[in-house]
């Protein structure tokens, strides 16, 4: 069997963001229907008074993993300063500091990569049905129609 689609997603966020925990809170209602799994996620973010950097590199490790590391890394300083020190360390060292050096002080990067575990699930009951796969891709819910009818046109 194939492991299941993963889609990055990453976001930029002006020195006027606010972070009081609305994204740790979307992240965890994310996994929480059991369809999506958070693979990794990385945040990098420059404090507008100091410039100091902080950063945190989160690995999924199954149904809500990630969340408490997230929630401290928000709430306290010293988890923070711990967390970007590991972070800095870590694997993604050098990414996250690739992504630091586009900051202007106070703005952040987040980045997420997210699994489509109920695609796994689908794919099985259509190759079990006798089924194969004609497309699989990321449309726009407007555009669904179009890209549906030329994807079949083209397919002739």
């Amino acid at each position: 069997m194939t492991r299941p689609p993963a889609q990055l997603l990453l976001y930029r966020f002006g020195a006027n963001a606010g972070f009081e925990g609305r994204l740790v809170g979307a992240l965890e209602r994310i996994e929480s229907g059991g369809t999506l799994r958070v693979l990794d996620a990385l945040f990098v973010r420059l404090d507008p008074e100091t410039e100091e950097l902080t950063a945190i590199d989160v690995h999924g490790r199954g149904r809500g993993g990630f969340v408490e590391p997230l929630l401290n890394f928000r709430l306290d300083p010293d988890t923070r300063r711990r967390a970007t020190e590991q972070a800095l360390a870590s694997d993604a060292g050098a990414t996250l500091s690739e992504l630091a050096a586009t900051l202007e002080p106070g703005t952040a990067i987040a980045a997420v990569l997210v699994e489509h575990s109920w695609a796994h699930a689908l794919d099985d009951a259509v190759v079990r049905s006798g089924g194969t796969e004609l497309g699989n891709e990321f449309v726009h819910a407007t555009e669904l129609r179009a890209e549906l009818l030329s994807d079949l046109a083209a397919r002739g």
